[in-house]
């Protein structure tokens, strides 16, 4: 191991300095880029090195961590920059999700799983114990979360760096290998330097005598974050105003960056108080919609509040997630706490279960709080009194996650409140009177029903009873006119939705999947702004309402698992719709032909729907001269399962203009019409499983890919021979050994066309191999590219036959690894359907075969199936056109593709070479040209 006993040295020796800019601030500091961390200086690069960067809160270790790390990051194999570790890892899970998130950003594989802390140990590793990483862990303040994320030096390969930031100088020096170094203070120049950043943005300084800035900055006592957050405080204020700010500061007995830090708080105004007190007690960490949501129901100007905050250097919006310093949040705590530090019932916020518990042995005098939001890792019990809340007369706030409480009747609840999130609540009342509630959030809870008729709740506008499986009936609501969003998914129980849901004026959102036994629903919608409407398995439900008015907001109509046996007429109204899901409505037997008249409908799904034997035609409206017009903008048609007997609809081809997707799969037509080629945009058409339809006519010339396997009744396969897209995908399992005409495999056109396309991929029934392929038995084949061929190779085409046990039916998967001179470069998986017999396999894809410094690169194929066994496998090298001598001449058999080199095994790779004898090396690579196409 190097020594490192001059770290401080090397660091301090580099002078480079970094800007590191996060959003409204830049932070300069010295760093050391150097050799000891980039691995440059001479003898032991190998060594795994783990430092420490040591120092109080607001030094700088974070930005120095990160300035160090974006210095070097270029020179490891994977890297992560694990922030807050320490508060992380005290989440639900943490370590857990640390670990999955260090392997996620080193291995860039998102879907990893850690289930475990002892897994992810293990996984760490397993995975990284070669690789040469960069890991920083920023703000670790426990032992474990060193042990679970860097145990040790033997868990990274060579030349690996672990940085780790912590308060705890015991902590670093505990944890073995590791360096220490002392973060300083800056100096006064660059203390003066970060100060200007942020006091005086874009050069723009306000008449400032000198002296007083320099107080200020010593006041700071050169801490980075201390003199950020005086800086911005102080942007733009008069000379009077920084005046001012010395004096409060110059009273402080004891300086501490507590204290220094509490300025700025002072300086605002009332409500941005407020608002930074919340964000302090109960938001960092916390997406900024969350933040907005609940802050809003207090009336707060939240929008501009927060925009106040970041410029003061006070909070962060990072990714639209909230962060504030530690010391700025325990600073906001403080002043919470010092509201009155020896009873919590006179604080106006609590966030700790202790302090909770507190304030119910003395059921009064509870006046003043405002706010409490618990949101337990680890669930606790306790019992209160009905009237515990309710004596808080200025609660506005009750947020309870893992607070399971138990009580004698229903717990009633102040008029004042605002905002209710209480999942697994118990029976709840308000008083007599209005109540000022906007959201309310019962989520699992288990009552039966509402209270009332919601009697007074006007400003309400969310309600979220989703999971309330006890829920049986939703009451009227019409003394809820504000109400936006309704979401009652799994509401198992819940059988009846009152018929004046479907008039409130203001709804966007209504949400019921999921609810079993609901049967009575509105018969009419009139909620214009609705934009959601979301019915999906509530299987018991017959009837679609009636869509009087036109409504411009609905995009999405979720109806899969409905027992909805028709779609009204009037749905020509919803005129907004993108997208119809009717999945497994099995009861369903007509649409209206109106549904022609939703111009603006992207996306048609109608699967399984086993009653549904026809779909309509467009019908002409003498009433409307634009209704014949049809879906203007569809693109994609799922009619599958369906048992439609015929597809006459599609002979109007002007009704479906941007047609790209047609599935007509499953269902029990014989003909297709003959139109179906002048589909234009079509890419992708399904009919597999059509086992009645005896001809596939000429398909579009851009079609993409054409799956039809399970066509037993073909008689006669698709003309390809005019297709012009750049990628090809045809799936003819299952049917007879048909001619494909225009693309047969045996044709030489195919061979033709392949240097112009991107992608072919075909699969056919029979054990065949088209003759122009280079094959050998089994499931690997192997090849040399000489040299002066490599850059001229465009694409590889490889074909494999499948052999599968007669009798079985089975849903093999087919997997191909290219290798080129030992490394894998290619990978192919091939899903295949309902297949009984042997089926082939045609790939053909563009690939870059780079240059050998040893000469010809070894490229071997290699095919694995997960049923049955690879009888054949084989290959072709499509090569750009070159003379007209050069022209290959195809081989007939084969047997001729040992005469060029193709080796029956990898072992017998160097015998092609022993049988040249003492050939010069021009007549090898004129004998390997003859495996490929120019």
């Amino acid at each position: 191991m190097r020594n490192l006993s001059n770290l401080n040295n090397v660091i301090h020796s580099a002078q480079v300095i970094i800007v590191f800019r996060v959003r409204f601030f830049a932070i300069f500091h010295r760093v050391d880029v150097g050799e000891g961390l980039s691995q440059k200086e001479s003898g032991d690069d190998d060594d795994v090195l783990m430092i420490g960067l040591w120092g109080p809160g607001g030094i700088g270790k974070t930005t120095l961590a990160k300035a160090l790390f974006n210095a070097i990051e270029k020179e490891f194999h994977g890297c992560s920059f694990l922030e807050r570790v320490g508060e992380s890892s005290n989440s639900r899970d943490g370590l857990a999700t640390l670990q999955k998130t260090l392997l996620s950003e080193i291995l860039s594989q998102r879907d990893l799983m850690v289930h475990s802390v002892d897994r992810g140990i293990n996984l760490i590793r397993e995975r990284l114990h070669c690789k040469k990483v960069l890991l920083v862990l920023d703000n670790v303040d426990q032992l474990d979360q060193l042990n679970a994320l860097a145990g040790g030096g033997n868990w990274f390969g060579k030349g690996s760096r672990i940085i780790v930031t912590s308060r705890d100088k015991h902590l670093l020096t505990f944890h073995s290998k590791n360096f220490v170094y002392e973060v300083q203070t800056l100096k006064f120049d660059e203390a003066l330097n970060l100060f200007y950043q942020h006091a005086f943005p874009h050069s723009k300084r306000v008449e400032i005598r000198r002296d007083l800035i320099y107080r200020v900055v010593q006041y700071a006592s050169h801490f980075p974050l201390a003199l950020e957050v005086l800086g911005s405080f102080l942007r733009g204020r008069e000379e009077s105003a920084w005046e001012s700010t010395m004096h409060k500061l110059s009273r402080i007995p004891e300086k501490t960056i507590n204290q220094v830090l509490k300025i700025s708080f002072d300086g605002l105004e009332d409500e941005e108080k407020e608002i930074f007190l919340d964000l302090a007690c109960f938001f960092k960490g916390k997406s900024m919609m969350y933040v907005k949501e609940v802050l809003d129901s207090r009336d707060f100007s939240t929008t501009i509040g927060i925009e106040i905050l970041i410029e003061r250097s006070l909070i962060k919006n990072e990714n639209e997630f909230l962060q504030m310093h530690d010391l700025i949040q325990l600073m906001g705590k403080d002043i919470v706490n010092r509201e009155c530090s020896n009873d919590t019932r006179k604080r106006s916020r609590l966030w700790l279960f202790e302090d909770f518990q507190d304030i119910l042995y003395e059921n009064t005098g509870m006046n003043v709080v405002e706010a409490i939001i618990l949101d337990l890792h680890r669930p606790e019990e306790i019992t209160i009194s009905r009237d515990t809340f309710s004596n808080m007369k200025m609660l506005k706030i009750l947020i309870l996650i893992g607070v399971h409480i138990s009580s004698q009747g229903p717990i009633c609840l102040p008029n004042e409140l605002r905002y209710l999130k209480w999942p697994n609540a118990l029976d709840l009342e308000f008083g007599y009177g209005p109540k000022k509630l906007r959201r309310l959030d019962v989520q699992n809870s288990h009552f039966r029903q509402l209270w009332g008729n919601l009697q007074g709740f006007r400003k309400l506008k969310f309600i979220n009873f989703t999971n309330c499986k006890s829920l049986v009936s939703v009451p009227d609501l019409s003394s809820a006119p504000n109400l936006e969003s309704l979401s009652l998914d799994g509401c198992k129980s819940l059988v009846e939705v009152h018929q004046s849901i479907g008039c409130l004026e203001n709804l966007k959102i209504l949400r019921l999947n999921g609810c079993s036994n609901l049967r009575i629903f509105p018969n009419t919608l009139k909620s214009k702004p609705l934009r959601i409407l979301e019915l999906s398995s509530c299987s018991k439900l017959e009837k679609f309402p009636d869509i009087l008015e036109k409504m411009g907001h609905l995009e999405c109509l979720m109806l899969q698992g409905t027992a909805i046996k028709e779609l009204p007429t009037s749905i020509k109204n919803l005129v907004c719709l993108k997208r119809i899901n009717l999945v497994f409505c099995k009861k369903l037997a007509r649409l209206p032909s109106s549904i022609y008249k939703l111009k603006n409908l992207k996306y048609l799904i109608i699967t399984n729907c086993s009653n549904l034997v026809m779909f309509p035609k467009n019908m002409k409206d003498s009433n409307d001269p634009d209704g014949d017009l049809g879906f203007q903008n569809l693109g994609k048609l799922v009619l599958s399962g369906c048992n439609l007997s015929e597809v006459e609809f599609l002979e109007s081809v002007s009704s479906f203009p941007k047609l790209q997707d047609l599935d007509l799969s499953n269902n029990k037509f014989t003909h297709l019409p003959t139109c179906i080629n002048k589909y234009n945009d079509l890419r992708s058409f399904f009919v597999h499983d059509c086992e009645q339809l005896q001809e596939v006519p000429k398909l579009p010339s851009n079609l993409y890919s054409l799956i039809a396997y399970g066509c037993k009744s073909l008689q006669e396969l698709p003309d390809l021979s005019s297709h012009s897209h750049k990628s090809l995908l045809v799936e003819l399992p299952s049917c007879r050994e048909l001619p494909l005409k225009g693309l047969t495999l045996a044709n030489v056109s195919l061979l033709k066309d392949l240097p112009m396309k991107e992608s072919v991929d075909i699969c056919q029934s029979g054990s065949e191999m088209p003759e122009w392929f280079l094959h050998d038995e089994g499931g690997s084949i192997s090849f040399m590219v000489p040299e002066d061929l490599c850059d001229k190779v465009i694409g590889l085409a490889y074909c494999v036959v499948l052999g599968l046990e007669k009798g079985k039916v089975v849903d093999p998967a087919c997997e191909v690894n290219i290798i080129i001179d030992n490394r894998e470069v290619i990978m192919h998986v091939k899903y295949l359907h309902s297949l009984e017999s042997d089926h082939m396999w045609l790939h053909y894809s563009r690939i870059n075969i780079p240059q050998n410094r040893l000469g010809s690169s070894h490229i071997r194929v290699c095919a694995s199936s997960s049923t049955g066994s690879i009888k054949k496998c084989g290959y072709r090298l499509i090569c750009e056109q070159q003379r007209d001598d050069l022209r290959v001449v195809f081989p007939a058999s084969s047997a001729d593709s040992k005469q060029i080199g193709v080796s029956r095994k990898d072992a017998q790779r160097k015998t092609i070479f022993n049988r040249l004898g003492g050939r010069r090396l021009v007549q090898l690579k004129q004998m390997m040209r003859k495996a490929f196409l120019w």
